[in-house]
């Protein structure tokens, strides 16, 4: 009788079949470009998320979260805070490589912009990062930072730094 497989074996499998097809795929390039140009990142300013500190510096567990991610890539960032309907807009034109801002997976704008994997369950719901749509290869980037990043001591900084302002 044969032996049933593992979901790691399945999920193996399935990896292999989609990197030999050439899967996951940008077509817009999002990670070849972030690679190349840097980060371009849209902030709504959402308390712990993302907060302002002082005049110009930005604070919160996903700011915090973002410029991990770039360090540990050698990318450079560029925010640009605004409200969330213009920068979802500004992500579908591609104007955009990410939206931050406590962004949850049952928005409304998920049928029009790419959403990670929830990566933090709260009372208000999952809390996900905004994606340009159809950039598979960068939102599993992402994802993969963000299944091994210390979110919790994210959002505990991200609330004492959000507060003392």
């Amino acid at each position: 009788m044969a032996a049933r497989s593992s979901t790691a074996e399945r999920l193996a499998a399935a990896l292999a079949l989609a990197c030999a097809c050439g899967l996951p795929r940008d077509p817009e390039r999002t990670a070849e470009r972030v690679a190349a140009h840097g980060l371009r990142v849209g902030v709504v300013l959402e308390a712990p998320w993302a907060c302002r500190l002082g005049v110009d510096s930005l604070a919160g567990a996903e700011v915090e979260l973002v410029r991990r991610f770039a360090r540990m890539r050698g990318l450079d960032i560029t925010f640009t805070r605004g409200g969330e309907t213009r920068l979802l807009a500004a992500l579908r034109r591609f104007e955009l490589d990410l939206v931050i801002g406590g962004l949850l997976a049952d928005s409304p704008y998920a049928a029009t912009v790419g959403f990670t994997r929830g990566y933090h369950e709260a009372d208000d719901g999952d809390h996900v990062l905004a994606v340009p749509p159809g950039e598979n290869a960068w939102t599993m980037q992402l994802e993969a930072f963000l299944a091994g990043a210390d979110v919790d001591a994210a959002l505990a900084r991200g609330r004492a730094d959000c507060e003392a302002t």
